[in-house]
């Protein structure tokens, strides 16, 4: 724990306003998604979160409606984390490079499949993900995970952490594209295209029409009716983490990101969530007539697989 402290002050001396500004926003947003991967009942996240031995960011305390939006979430991150496993696994990819996910529970787990897999965050994040992998990682995962910061729109960056890779690439990322100025989102992409063209493979996601998406989730948990509603408050409670207004209208139709790949050299197939019925965590918590719900939802194409032109 000591370490762990002195890592966490090594950060927040960091001097500079944009860098105090990293800190907070990204640590607490890191925070909030593996709070939600805890609750789904993810070990490798509940892991992390009792490591790092934060209280919870958000509970009924403090948050309206929280029974409902934890389960939502929860939900709707571990069909993310679990759908990317499958692909990963199905298609046998070895080296996977995770884009701003947080502290990647998931990269402990296919680090120790003996896949490579290198995390590209902010600094910030970095440094507890270095932290808690020496602390809890296996040797497999010990050996084969690295956390390396950039910005997204870093190409150098970027494509310096790609460079460690031999072979094809499988690019995860979720969940961070509306929160994305538009310029960023762009550059973002074209460092994807160019690391896609330099090294092949594709990238997975399923930001893109990530409003119906999330909306489905919550339809299937609390009907038609309140979906809308648990979108809204979701929005504003992670509105609330970053202080900041969040751009959830642009590529949320199917056309318009499409032509927005195009645009950017890359293309998309949109697959399944998963090839068949899903076995997730959290279906211990959920009613059959939710779980079968979930079930519809998982045979939609809502996973978008994308490859440079």
């Amino acid at each position: 724990m000591k370490r762990f402290l002195s890592v966490l002050m090594f950060a927040l001396m960091l001097t500079t306003t944009a860098r105090a500004a990293e800190f907070e926003m990204v640590e607490y947003s890191a925070q909030v998604k593996l709070q939600w991967l805890a609750a789904a009942g993810i070990p490798e996240a509940q892991k992390f979160l009792k490591l790092i031995e934060r209280p919870v960011f958000f509970h009924a305390d403090n948050l309206n409606d929280f029974e409902r939006l934890e389960k939502t979430n929860a939900l709707y991150q571990e069909l993310n984390f679990a759908a990317a496993m499958e692909f990963v696994r199905g298609k046998n990819y070895n080296n996977i490079f995770d884009l701003a996910c947080s502290l990647s529970p998931r990269a402990m787990i296919l680090g120790d499949e003996g896949r490579r897999v290198v995390v590209g965050e902010l600094q910030t994040v970095c440094l507890i993900g270095d932290w808690c992998l020496e602390e809890f990682g296996s040797k497999k995962a010990i050996k084969n995970v690295e956390y390396d910061a950039f910005w997204l729109q870093d190409r150098a960056g970027m494509m310096a952490s790609a460079d460690k890779f031999k072979g094809e690439i499988c690019i995860i990322e979720q969940g961070v594209m509306i929160y994305l100025a538009d310029d960023v989102r762009a550059q973002m992409y074209d460092n994807i295209r160019d690391v896609l063209k330099k090294h092949g493979g594709c990238m997975i996601t399923s930001d893109f029409c990530q409003k119906k998406y999330f909306t489905d989730v919550a339809a299937a948990l609390y009907g038609d009716a309140e979906a809308p509603t648990l979108y809204a408050e979701t929005k504003t409670m992670y509105e609330n983490v970053f202080g900041d207004k969040i751009s959830d209208e642009s590529l949320q139709d199917e056309q318009e990101a499409m032509e927005f790949l195009k645009a950017h050299g890359l293309r998309a197939v949109k697959y399944p969530l998963f090839t068949g019925t899903p076995k997730l965590y959290i279906e211990n918590k959920l009613t059959p007539a939710q779980i079968e719900k979930i079930n519809e939802i998982s045979a939609k194409n809502y996973l978008w697989v994308i490859t440079a032109i």
